[in-house]
């Protein structure tokens, strides 16, 4: 199902499991050149900046293909349609699939842009036809959902993963709007009980090997459920709905549950984060650590802005340099180090390759120069006088 080529994709995490090999000194240049030359990948992989440059470059053509032809079919009356932006997209789509097989762009730049115009312009199109441009966010969101899932399959795209997750959350969000004060007051607790469960169901199917190609989209999707997890209970963002959807300003019910929501869950995070040692939940729970401080500012006035920021600097600053120098040495199971991600598929060992590449070169079929037997003169074999 997905578009790019998976040997050459399973051929990137090998070389990836190499490079860091080669960096720490397990195996040699040669060892390492050899290797590579049986695993090899034939994607256009631009550098960063490069990808950037083209992504631009190919908005901008993109965008005057698609004036050029809305000029052509101006006198038609075509381009007046709900279906025009649809058809833009559908080639932008073309293009997509067609730029992929061909010339084996990935990650690239213009693979990237063509992916996100072509998103862009369904959903629009889509949503135009459906609903006439009305403001239906529920409408949008369900929309966005599957087409983004099919992209996510299809292209294993990060930020598709994330508009998919975001999709889906929205539209439970603008669903339980819809019910009326029922699903208001409920809303919370169902966008808990929603997200917590698409967490764990990441997690149960993360380490399939059928889902290999799609590690990095599972990270992004559990990030999004933790971040959402954390919004749908905390404090200042249901009172802040609660506000907006009511049209009145009053406290809300259960605040202390949410309060304590708001202040507990990142410290569950970091718990957690620590004891498995996920680095998902661990760089999550510092990002909420400082939501939850601003929180707890917006509604309790301890001391002036300057004192909080500048004692909350240098409170992270030391707690940083001490952990730092604590780290130096490995300590139950942490380190300062960047650690090695562990392969998904097969739990790939370099020395097997090694191993393999060494037995996979020619045998010599004659002995070498200098070295002669034989030289015998009669039936016994034996060596003549002039051995």
């Amino acid at each position: 199902m997905i578009a790019y080529n998976e040997t050459w994709l399973a051929n990137i995490r090998v070389q990836n499991i190499l490079k860091k090999e080669l960096s720490r000194g397990s195996i040699t240049e040669d060892e390492f050149s050899a290797i590579l030359a049986k695993y090899p990948v034939l994607f256009y992989s631009p550098a960063f900046f490069v990808r950037i440059g083209l992504f631009i470059l190919t908005c901008v053509i993109v965008l005057f293909a698609d004036g050029l032809l809305s000029l052509v079919f101006m006198s038609t009356g075509l381009i007046e349609a709900s279906g025009w932006p649809i058809f833009l997209g559908l080639l932008s789509y073309a293009s997509l699939e067609f730029i992929i097989a061909t010339k084996n762009h990935f990650r690239s730049g213009v693979d990237d842009a063509l992916l996100f115009l072509a998103a862009l312009q369904l959903t629009v199109g889509v949503a135009i036809l459906l609903y006439g441009g009305a403001e239906n966010y529920l409408a949008l969101s369900i929309i966005v959902f599957p087409l983004c899932l099919f992209f996510t399959i299809r292209f294993s795209d990060m930020l598709m993963a994330a508009f998919c997750c975001c999709a889906f959350f929205s539209t439970v969000f603008f669903g339980l709007e819809k019910i009326g004060s029922l699903g208001l007051n409920v809303m919370p607790f169902v966008l808990m009980a929603v997200s917590a469960g698409a967490y764990w169901l990441l997690l149960k199917y993360k380490n399939q090997a059928r889902l290999v190609n799609y590690a990095n989209c599972l990270v992004v999707a559990q990030t999004v459920c933790l971040l959402t997890l954390y919004a749908a209970g905390n404090y200042y963002i249901v009172q802040t709905l609660s506000d907006q959807l009511n049209g009145t300003s009053k406290p809300i019910a259960f605040g202390m549950i949410f309060w304590a929501w708001t202040m507990i869950l990142p410290l569950v995070y970091l718990a957690f984060g620590i004891k498995n040692k996920d680095a998902i939940r661990l760089r999550t729970c510092l990002f909420l650590i400082a939501a939850a401080v601003l929180t707890f500012r917006t509604y309790y006035h301890l001391l002036p802005v300057d004192v909080m920021l500048i004692l909350g600097g240098a409170a992270i600053l030391a707690i940083a340099y001490a952990i730092t120098k604590y780290l130096k040495m490995p300590r139950y199971g942490f380190t300062l180090e960047d650690g090695d991600d562990v392969d998904l598929m097969d739990n790939l060992r370099v020395e097997s390759l090694i191993v393999a590449q060494t037995f996979s070169q020619p045998t010599t079929a004659h002995p070498q120069e200098g070295v002669k037997f034989g030289g015998g003169d009669f039936g016994g074999g034996g060596s003549s006088a002039n051995f």
